[in-house]
C-alpha cells in the first residue's frame, strides 16, 4: 500500500515531549500516518538520545525504540527568539503534545488557555504524572514512583516478599495510549464543531483505571488486596504451577465443568468432591492448599507432557517462556510483529510493529527515528 493508505495521513502533530509517555504517544500517531515534528533542545535533543544504556552504532536504543516516523527540529521553546517560528508551526499543526509538569508551559505562554484564542482548531494534549489538578499535580511523576504511589506495587510480587516492579514501563505506555485515544476523539469532535480542545491524561489515572477491578472490590468489601504472585484474587486455579522442567500457567476460570476436567486430566478425581475446592469461591480462599495439591502431580513430569494433555482436554494453559523463545515462535512470526527499518547511522534497527491491523489501511511507519534537527526547514508541510 502507498503512504496515502495510512489512517491518520494529513494529521500534523507538534511534539514537545521526551522520556517515554509523550514520545510513545506521538510514535503511535506517526505509525498511523500522522506527520510528527519533534521539538528538541538545541545541541542536546531528547534526553534519551544520550542516556542509553544500550547503543547501536552510537545511537541510543531507547531513543530508537520510541521515535520512529518523526521529523526533528532544534528549538528552545523557552527562548522568545524562537517564538515566531514556533507560532508558524502551531498554525500548521492539528495537535500539540506536551508532557511537562503542569504549570510549566504557562510560564512561556504555551498552555492551552494561551494558545486556544490564536489557534482555536488546535487539539492540545497533556500527559503528566498526577494530572492537572490536586496537591501532587506539579510534582514530577515517573512510572516507578507511580507504580509505588498508586498501590500497584503493593500488589506485585509474592506474599511475604518485598514490593516488586512490573518489569516494563507499563504505566508510561498506558498513559501514552490514553493520550492517543483522547487525541483521536478530540479530532473527531473537531470535525463536527470546528474547534480544538484540551485533552489531558496522567500516569496515575492510568494506574487507577487498570486497578478498577481491585478498586471496586475494595469498595464493596473494605479489604485491602494483597500480593499474590501469579495467582488471581478472583479465580482458582489461575496461576503458574511448577513442573519437572519449569512452570506452566493453568487457567480454570471458575466453572464446575472446567474444574472437573482439570482434576480428571491430572488424575486427581478425588479433588472434585473435596470441600476445600467445592466451588470457585472455596478454591480462591484455599488457593495455597490447591497449589500444593496440583504441584504434587505436575512436578512428576516436564512441562511438555502437561502441555500435550491440557491441549487434548482443551484446558487453557501456557508454558512460562523466556523472551527469546517467544520471539522465535511460529505465532509471533505469523503475526509479523517483528520487523526492522534502516537508520542512516545505526543501520538495521529491529522494531516491534504497532499491534493494530486494518483491512483497508497500513499501520507502522518505516521511516527511521530522525537525526537531531534534520528537518529544521521542512516543518509540518
Amino acid at each position: 500500500m502507498s503512504e496515502s493508505h495510512y489512517p491518520l495521513e494529513g494529521v500534523r502533530v507538534l511534539d514537545a515531549t521526551q522520556y517515554v509517555s509523550g514520545p510513545y504517544c506521538s510514535q503511535v500517531l506517526a505509525d498511523l500516518g500522522a506527520t510528527v515534528l519533534k521539538l528538541e533542545r538545541p545541541g542536546q535533543g531528547d534526553v534519551y538520545r544520550s542516556q542509553g544504556p544500550v547503543f547501536l552504532r552510537g545511537e541510543s536504543v531507547s531513543f530508537l525504540t520510541l521515535n520512529r516516523g518523526k521529523r526533528s527540529v532544534e528549538m528552545d521553546i523557552t527562548d522568545p527568539g524562537h517564538r515566531p517560528r514556533l507560532e508558524e508551526l502551531l498554525g500548521e499543526a492539528d495537535v500539540f503534545l506536551e508532557n511537562m509538569r503542569p504549570g510549566t508551559m504557562a510560564k512561556y505562554g504555551l498552555d492551552f488557555e494561551s494558545l486556544h484564542p490564536e489557534h482555536p482548531r488546535l487539539v492540545y494534549c497533556s500527559i503528566s504524572g498526577f494530572g492537572q489538578e490536586g496537591p501532587l499535580a506539579r510534582q514530577g511523576g515517573y512510572d516507578l514512583t507511580i507504580q509505588a504511589l498508586s498501590g500497584l506495587m503493593a500488589l506485585t510480587g509474592f506474599p511475604g516478599g518485598p514490593p516488586a516492579k512490573i518489569p516494563v514501563a507499563a504505566l508510561d505506555f498506558g498513559s501514552a495510549l490514553y493520550g492517543v485515544i483522547g487525541i483521536q476523539a478530540a479530532l473527531a469532535q473537531r470535525g463536527r464543531t470546528g474547534l480544538g480542545q484540551r485533552v489531558s491524561t496522567s500516569i496515575l489515572e492510568c494506574a487507577l483505571a487498570w486497578l478498577s477491578m481491585h478498586i471496586t472490590t475494595f469498595a464493596v468489601t473494605g479489604e485491602e488486596p494483597q500480593p499474590s504472585g501469579t495467582r488471581s484474587p478472583f479465580f482458582a486455579p489461575y496461576e503458574a504451577y511448577k513442573t519437572a522442567s519449569g512452570y506452566i500457567v493453568v487457567v480454570g476460570t471458575g466453572g464446575k465443568a472446567a474444574w472437573e476436567t482439570l482434576c480428571r486430566t491430572i488424575g486427581q478425581e478425588r479433588l472434585i468432591d473435596d470441600p476445600r475446592f467445592a466451588d470457585n469461591s472455596s478454591r480462591v480462599a484455599n488457593a495455597e492448599e490447591l497449589r500444593v495439591e496440583i504441584e504434587a502431580v505436575l512436578t512428576r513430569s516436564p512441562t511438555e507432557h502437561w502441555e500435550h494433555l491440557f491441549r487434548e482436554a482443551q484446558i487453557p494453559h501456557a508454558p512460562v517462556q523466556k523472551l527469546g523463545e517467544v520471539l522465535d515462535s511460529e505465532q509471533v512470526r505469523a503475526l509479523r510483529s517483528l520487523d526492522s527499518l534502516e537508520h542512516p547511522d545505526a543501520g538495521e534497527v529491529p522494531i516491534v510493529r504497532l499491534p493494530v491491523n486494518f483491512s483497508g489501511a497500513e499501520s507502522t511507519t518505516r521511516v527511521p527515528p530522525p537525526r537531531l534537527g534534520e528537518n529544521g526547514d521542512r516543518g509540518l508541510g
